[in-house]
């Protein structure tokens, strides 16, 4: 389901000093548009977003550095957010960048090497447009001192850009929330295309115009104290890093994925988990309908089983993963490959749950670097 894209503007001149922050929807504002920047950085969480950030570089050191590049043969194609666009004559330029800094021309198949200079400003307007775009990694004990009881706060859903306001009205080991009026169920429900759900959506959460917390909210209204009128019979949860379950007190893994999503740091994420933590990931992925999240826990862009679970979750309902009596023993400090075991049932619409294990194996480039999934197989 996508909205109307929702693009933030942030506007430069020459440097950092004076930031202009302006939300606005392309099909909504209908003012005469300023001529385009030279350049732009973009971030945007997923080829699919509605919400697009752009930030527009008017530095005239950063512009004629870009012309000042040295320009190799490379056919990567990097798994990204961010993007550089700029108009190189009468070519359009766009180029993405990767973990390392690096950038690439996808269409052309041409990796891009800036002067140190340039680069280093490039990262710094990557870094205010990523700060723009993305929430701020919370954990639940400082969350909740903005989302006070009783507060309302702005929710928006990364993926649609579609903002609503809702009220925390209980919960201690995350928020109880409700929206606020009809209206605001009404865009809630549109973000759930249309029927409520248990999924998990990565959130910014905001209160008073203030900074963005990165989140994750359910869709499925449940329990009791509803606010007279606003057309949402109970609560629905919205987690943040670290804030746990009522019932059991365990942290939901999904929950703690699109909170990382939320925040721009998946990556940070797949670098903390370790081989049982990224064959957990893998059934997030599968559960939340998350073809992004899946691609980061591949080591191979174009292995055949990360195009056919990225087609094959469409048809998924759920997934619930049995927990372990004991985790796996994690592997050495210096080891580069791991084998991890799982069981889970899985709810295909129209079938019977099905029992299945799923046997990982793992590897990584070196010690240093995070886990990733290079094969696995399933049993009943």
């Amino acid at each position: 389901m996508k909205a109307a894209t929702c693009r933030i503007i942030i506007k430069t001149l020459v440097g950092f000093s004076a930031l202009l922050l302006a939300a606005s929807s392309t099909e909504a504002d209908a003012r005469p548009q300023a001529p385009p920047a030279p350049a732009r950085v973009t971030v945007q969480s997923s080829p699919q977003s509605g919400l697009v950030t752009e930030l527009e570089i008017q530095s005239p050191d950063v512009i004629k550095g870009l012309d000042q590049a040295k320009k190799e043969p490379d056919p990567a194609k990097p798994l990204t957010d961010t993007y550089i666009t700029w108009r190189d004559g009468g070519t359009e330029r766009r180029l993405a960048m990767d973990d390392n800094g690096g950038w690439y021309e996808e269409a052309a198949g041409v990796r891009w090497e800036f002067p140190a200079q340039v680069r280093a400003k490039l990262e710094g307007y990557v870094k205010a447009a990523r700060r723009a775009h993305y929430g701020r990694l919370l954990p639940w004990e400082e969350a909740k001192k903005t989302v006070t009881m009783k507060s309302v706060c702005t929710v928006t859903d990364l993926e649609t850009g579609l903002s609503f306001k809702a009220q925390r009205r209980a919960g201690s080991s995350h928020a109880d929330m409700q929206p606020v009026t009809k209206a605001d169920t009404k865009i809630m429900k549109e973000i759930y295309g249309g029927s409520w759900s248990w999924r998990r959506r990565a959130v910014l959460v905001s209160r008073d115009g203030g900074p963005a917390i990165a989140a994750s909210m359910h869709g499925m209204p449940h329990g009791g104290d509803g606010i007279p009128g606003n057309g949402f019979s109970g609560h629905f949860c919205i987690h943040f890093l670290g804030s746990s379950t009522h019932k059991s007190k365990n942290v939901d893994p999904d929950h703690q994925w699109m909170v990382y999503k939320a925040a721009g740091r998946l990556d940070e994420a797949l670098r903390k988990a370790g081989p049982y933590g990224v064959a957990q990931g893998f059934l997030v992925a599968l559960n939340q309908h998350e073809a992004g999240l899946l691609q980061h826990l591949f080591s191979d862009p174009k292995h055949p089983q990360l195009q056919y679970f990225q087609t094959a979750m469409k048809e998924i309902q759920g997934i619930r993963a049995k927990e372990p009596k004991e985790l796996p023993e994690p592997p050495g400090e210096d080891a580069l490959t791991a084998e991890i075991q799982m069981d889970a049932t899985v709810y295909r619409e129209g079938h019977k749950p099905e029992h299945q294990i799923f046997h990982f194996r793992m590897n990584r480039r070196d010690k240093d670097a995070p886990w990733q999934i290079a094969d696995l197989s399933i049993t009943a």
